[in-house]
């Protein structure tokens, strides 16, 4: 089971550093990656869990970041930054809800936001420091409080 996500992490990290303009830091990812969603999957249902909801969040801010360097975003250009922040935004939000509403712990807290970091970074690598900085401050930041409130939603 935990060997599953290779069907789909190995074609997207394929298609990442063919896409990048670093393809060798863009291919570290991939397996680091790779590795980590393979042996969070292999340790228990928290671990798939953690992969799953980290796998899917991820994939707004690669997404953004790809396309944003295929129409030509200069790398850290106002534009391509708030564009960042947003879909870290985005993808924290849904992120904190996912795990807010399951109750979540720590452990799959930072494992997920492990997996989603890495998966936003094969795409955001080309799209500058300040970028990426942002993109990742406003996915924890955003998923941190979206949790905290569904939680406080809950007790209530």
């Amino acid at each position: 089971m935990s060997s599953r996500v290779l069907f789909f992490l190995l074609p997207l990290g394929a298609v990442c550093t063919m896409l990048s303009t670093n393809p060798k830091a863009c291919a570290s990812l991939a397996l680091l990656v790779v590795g980590l969603a393979v042996t969070l999957r292999w340790l228990d249902r928290r671990g798939v869990q953690a992969v799953d909801v980290g796998l899917k969040s991820g994939m707004l801010p690669l997404l953004v970041s790809i396309a944003l360097m295929q129409v030509g975003c200069s790398p850290n250009s106002p534009l391509c930054i708030t564009i960042c922040v947003l879909g870290g935004s985005l993808a924290g939000v849904w992120m904190g809800y996912q795990l807010g509403y399951g109750r979540a712990g720590l452990f799959v807290w930072l494992a997920t936001a492990s997996v989603a970091l890495i998966i936003a970074a094969l795409g955001s690598l080309d799209v500058g420091l300040v970028a990426s900085i942002g993109l990742s401050t406003a996915y924890i930041a955003t998923g941190a409080i979206v949790a905290a409130l569904v939680r406080l939603r809950a007790a209530i």
